[in-house]
This record gives structure tokens, sequence and C-alpha cells, in this order.
């Protein structure tokens, strides 16, 4: 009987949803609409976006056209004119400026400056990236060194958040990463990280190279 209150009770919560994403003095658009809407929508969004509800702002455009219009704008963003590129981050979509004109887009915003991620930090990340969720003392258990100050740096940037706390004595706090994660590697879902061989493949291997990243990527084999 509870079961059946809860499931009647989030249909009840889905369906005022959908309501309320329905805008009455709006018509859903129709045909070739549907791609120029949703490039509108796209270009505006400051996140991503599912497709199911991107549907919905479109007042409910089915799913599959939506899809179909998303894979028409991925194409003609594919060509090499193009300064845009449709990405598939955090578990939507989303439009983004393609990296090699990414340096005319600083020089647009003077103020806004690459913030490159120190060995540290990279390599906390790492750790928390591929081995989450872990506590502070699992992640510099690996790293060898305390790890509290590049922990709230990462927090402060958006890249890790703290998801729950664990059932030890203490209850301390879980890390793992965020969707700003996903975002700023450009990842579908965790799914796409690279394996560890992978990465010992993109690590630089010249002698003179700081060995900092090869051994963060040594440390997630632990």
């Amino acid at each position: 009987m509870a079961e059946d209150i809860t499931d009647k009770n989030r249909s009840t919560e889905a369906n005022a949803a959908e309501q309320d994403a329905i805008d009455p003095e709006l018509p859903a658009p129709r045909g070739s609409e549907v791609e120029s809407v949703l490039e509108a929508l796209l270009f505006a969004a400051t996140q991503a976006y599912t497709v199911s509800k991107l549907g919905l702002l479109m007042n409910g455009v089915p799913d599959e056209e939506v899809a179909a219009a998303l894979e028409k704008i991925r194409a003609r963003y594919a060509q090499p004119t193009s300064g845009l590129m449709l990405m598939e981050v955090a578990g939507g979509w989303q439009v983004a400026t393609r990296t090699e004109v990414a340096d005319w887009i600083l020089r647009l915003h003077k103020h806004r400056r690459r913030t490159a991620l120190s060995p540290a930090l990279l390599e906390t990340l790492s750790i928390v990236a591929y081995k989450q969720p872990l506590t502070r003392a699992e992640v510099e258990s690996i790293r060898g060194v305390d790890c509290g100050s590049v922990l709230r740096s990462l927090q402060d940037a958006g890249l890790v958040e703290i998801m729950g706390r664990k059932e030890v004595l203490g209850r301390p706090p879980i890390y793992g990463t965020t969707d700003v994660f996903l975002k700023t590697f450009g990842l579908k879902d965790l799914e796409q990280l690279p394996s560890i061989g992978e990465l010992k493949g993109i690590v630089p291997k010249a002698d003179e190279a700081p060995k900092v990243e090869e051994a963060a990527v040594d440390s997630l084999a632990r």
C-alpha cells in the first residue's frame, strides 16, 4: 500500500513538472522549426540539458524528434568552417566553442584567464575521479601527503564535491567529482574516463619532463 502511495505521489509530481514546462501561449515547433528552436535554446543555455528536458522546453516535442534535430545540428557544427560544436556532456547536450578558437574567446573576455591545474591538484583530482567515492584519508593514503588544502581548492573550483559521509567511526565526508568536472573534460559520464593503460600512453615520456603526471597515473593502480 505504501509503495502504491509513493508511486502515485511520484506520478503526480511528474505530471505537475510536465505541466509547468508547457507554455500555452507558445505553439510547439513543428518540422524544421524544431531544429531552429532547439539550436537557439542550446545557444542560450548555461548548462547541459537532456533530450527529454529539451523536448519539454519546446512544449512536448517527442524525444525522437529532438534526437534527430540534435544530430542535424551536430553534423552542421562538425564542418571545418564552424567555430562551434555540439557536445554530449554531464548526461545532457550543450553548445560549446571549439578548442581551436579558444584563444580568441579569451581575447574577447580579457578578464578571464586559463587556469591550469597544478601537479598536486591534477594528481588529487585523478585519484578522486578514478577511485570515488572516497574519504580524504583514503586520498592521502594513495598520495602519501596531506590533501586537505588541495581538496578544498578542487571544491572551490567546482570539480569535486562532498557526496555524503562514510558509515564508519567519525563519519568522515566522502568525495566525488561533479558535473563541472565532466564538462571541463568533455565527458558524457564517468564511463568515458580513459583506462589506466590508456592514460599511461597519453602521459608525456620525455626524460627531461617532470614525472609528477606519471606518478599520478601509477598511483591510480594501487
